[in-house]
């Protein structure tokens, strides 16, 4: 949980500084899964009676001048996405509960979907090359 509020605290930082419109909405989509894995937990927390997070003690500060190119931003969150897979995974291998597995698995599923909104920017931007595809054999025969 508390790297989701870091990520908040990022994606908070990093839309005030962003102009380009389709990174701005990408970054949002972001801040909404890991606020939506906040709650999540929370009021898993609550509900079994166990003390629920506190924010963490960060702020924002106000700038609107971004210290980073739009490339590096969605690099970042290309390789934050990696790692939050990775982590997710991790917990899904251990856990012994069914609910907790259940929604792993959901949430990874939604990452990977995210990820690829990611990576297609960078593609269409040229910022990334298209790894190679297989072939599409019925093209080929002409069928």
């Amino acid at each position: 949980m508390e790297r989701n509020y870091f990520s908040v605290l990022l994606c908070m930082g990093l839309l005030q500084v962003i102009k380009d419109k389709e990174i701005k909405n990408y970054i949002k989509d972001g801040m909404e899964i890991s606020k939506k894995q906040i709650n999540f937990f929370n009021d898993l927390l609550k509900k079994e009676e166990l003390l629920g997070t506190v924010p963490v003690s960060m702020e924002v500060t106000t700038s609107t001048v971004s210290p980073f190119s739009d490339k590096l931003i969605v690099a970042l969150f290309h390789f934050l996405n990696s790692i939050d897979v990775t982590l997710i995974g991790h917990a899904l291998s251990l856990s012994m509960r069914l609910d907790l597995a259940t929604y792993y698995s959901k949430l990874i599923g939604e990452i990977l979907m995210y990820a690829g909104k990611g990576f297609n920017i960078m593609v269409n931007r040229e910022w990334l090359e298209q790894p190679p595809q297989a072939p599409n054999r019925k093209a080929l025969k002409g069928m």
